[in-house]
């Protein structure tokens, strides 16, 4: 039988390529299963724009200081083609607001004893974002996300403490001083990384060469 996984995604809800890195990593994991393994997955905190406000910016001004233009459309072909390719369709033009993603992380973290409550809260986030245009940086927005996900009240509550808060964002710093400077980023049982929106192949090689490696270490103990 095969060993259980432990991937890490090093993520930020406001990045288009780590909600297609979520789809292919969903792709290698239902390929995974189907051999027999299991796997957990872990979310963790990283900040595109960590110097934005608090309750983040007009999204194009964002745009015109990211960019140094207001329209996306131009910005955004690369990543909408990439998209599509696995069933996704950002809608860039609809969104109003770019959000400091510190309570939205926040809100990730307050689930970490659950993976599948989780994910879905991070696929929640993504949607709510990329397709629904809602402003995922304020604290009403994020706390009906939470509910309509499975969240107690006593979560979300907690979620919206100052130490959450606080936590995101020294996770996000921590990440970044140990050389990560792009999202998603992947970390099989803590040996492989791979950056960037690999393609499902990809991740279950690696997957693979990781499970083989452990294995190894077991039975030579």
């Amino acid at each position: 039988m095969k060993q259980a996984i432990e991937i890490i995604v090093v993520s930020d809800v406001v990045c288009p390529w780590c909600w297609i890195g979520k789809r292919n990593l969903e792709s290698a994991l239902a390929s995974w299963q189907d051999s027999g393994a299991q796997a957990t997955i872990h979310w963790q905190a990283f900040q595109l724009n960590p110097q934005l406000p608090a309750d983040g910016m007009a999204r194009s001004d964002y745009l015109l200081w990211k960019f140094g233009r207001s329209d996306p459309s131009s910005i955004y072909q690369r990543v909408s083609a990439a998209a599509a390719q696995v069933g996704l369709h950002p809608d860039f033009s609809g969104i109003k607001q770019q959000p400091n993603t510190s309570r939205a992380h926040a809100l990730i973290a307050v689930a970490k004893d659950d993976p599948r409550l989780q994910d879905n809260l991070v696929e929640a986030l993504f949607q709510a974002y990329f397709s629904d245009h809602q402003d995922i940086g304020k604290p009403e927005v994020l706390a009906d996300i939470g509910r309509q996900t499975g969240l107690t009240d006593d979560l979300v509550t907690l979620s919206q403490s100052s130490e959450y808060i606080e936590q995101a964002r020294d996770e996000s710093l921590a990440w970044s001083e140990r050389g990560i400077g792009g999202v998603p980023f992947f970390i099989i049982n803590k040996r492989y990384g791979l950056s960037g929106a690999q393609p499902a192949s990809e991740l279950l090689l690696a997957f693979e060469q990781a499970q083989a490696e452990q294995s190894k270490r077991e039975n030579h103990a």
